[in-house]
């Protein structure tokens, strides 16, 4: 694929990693991800923001121990405080954590957002039994999604952290997403996770808004958390039978002992094993952008599609990949 395919409009694309089962790679995706598409290399090089919209925060966790900063206020604080009449509440929620990578945090507070939800738009009857609004339903699940349109000019790519329920919440995130990245773990469970959410929770979501739902699927992410065995072979087996190869991407996610080790210590270079890393989530992001220059040009993913890896041929780093700039994360002597 050409790269004057990728990317064929200046306009921000908001992103989640997503499955309705916990511990399958969410978190890890969208930080990777995003780590990689802010990299000062002409081919990345994008304007990143990172939402933590996950109770447990672990995102914020990983990044605040990344480049050693705090935060000092979170998500639902920031919404709260628009409910408020604060002006740019989002912006100011906003932490730079590099020239090209920013972060609103997340919280225990979060909890609350349903109740925040339900004050601001209630669901009251008049005397004679009808709905004073409603749009309340509505009105409650898009707040946020309004709310994000203010600030989408400063970003190329919003990546949304997510939990894995699907309530009010969860709903409030999913809406915003202009594409879904489907993470699943080589295990049987989160295969029939994957099923669920594409079958299920993301049609409910169709069904209920129609064309106000715009999120389309990019295609699944295997993530081979456990050493390899004939199951997880079985597994990506049954899913590109079930989804399609051409929605299957090409990349599977190692068990790599640095991706266990970068929410103890943040994420950094040291040596080759975290340039594989950074190799490996390069053309993770490359494929993203190419399945969605795809959906944007042709609205849908060619059957014959197969992405050619670019930066990590098989175990080995290519020149591609040695020539990435990743200074940033390097830890400093």
């Amino acid at each position: 694929m050409s790269r004057d395919l990728i990317q064929i409009d200046k306009r921000c694309r908001v992103l989640i990693n997503a499955n309705q089962k916990g511990g399958v790679g969410k978190t890890t995706s969208t930080t990777e991800e995003a780590a990689v598409a802010t990299l000062p290399v002409p081919q990345f090089n994008k304007k990143v923001l990172i939402i933590d919209w996950d109770i447990q925060a672990n995102a914020t966790s990983l990044m605040g121990k990344t480049f050693d900063v705090s935060f000092p206020t979170s998500i639902f604080q920031a919404i709260k405080d628009a409910a408020d009449g604060v002006k740019d509440a989002l912006r100011k929620a906003t932490v730079k954590l590099t020239d090209n990578l920013h972060m609103i945090a997340g919280g225990r507070d979060m909890a609350d957002y349903g109740d925040l939800l339900e004050d601001l738009y209630p669901k009251e009857k008049d005397k004679n039994g009808e709905l004073i609004d409603p749009l309340y339903k509505k009105k409650r699940t898009f707040h946020f999604s309004e709310l994000l349109e203010e600030i989408k000019e400063d970003f190329d790519y919003i990546w949304i952290d997510v939990g894995p329920s699907t309530d009010i919440k969860v709903d409030n995130a999913m809406v915003c997403a202009d594409y879904f990245i489907i993470t699943q773990e080589t295990k049987t469970y989160s295969f029939e996770g994957s099923l669920d959410i594409i079958n299920e929770y993301l049609q409910t979501l169709i069904d209920d808004f129609g064309d106000d739902f715009k999120g389309e699927v990019l295609g699944l992410l295997p993530f081979l958390l456990q050493p390899k065995r004939e199951l997880h072979e079985s597994i990506i087996a049954n899913t590109k039978e079930a989804f399609g190869e051409n929605f299957t991407f090409n990349a599977i996610v190692n068990n790599q002992k640095r991706l266990e080790e970068y929410p103890e210590y943040g994420i950094s270079v040291v040596d080759y094993h975290d340039r594989k890393v950074f190799a490996m989530f390069a053309d993770i992001f490359t494929e993203i952008e190419e399945r969605i220059s795809y959906f944007e040009k042709f609205g849908d993913i060619p059957d014959d599609y197969r992405y050619i890896p670019k930066y990590l041929n098989g175990n080995k780093l290519t020149k591609l990949s040695r020539e990435l700039d990743l200074s940033q994360y390097e830890l400093k002597k």
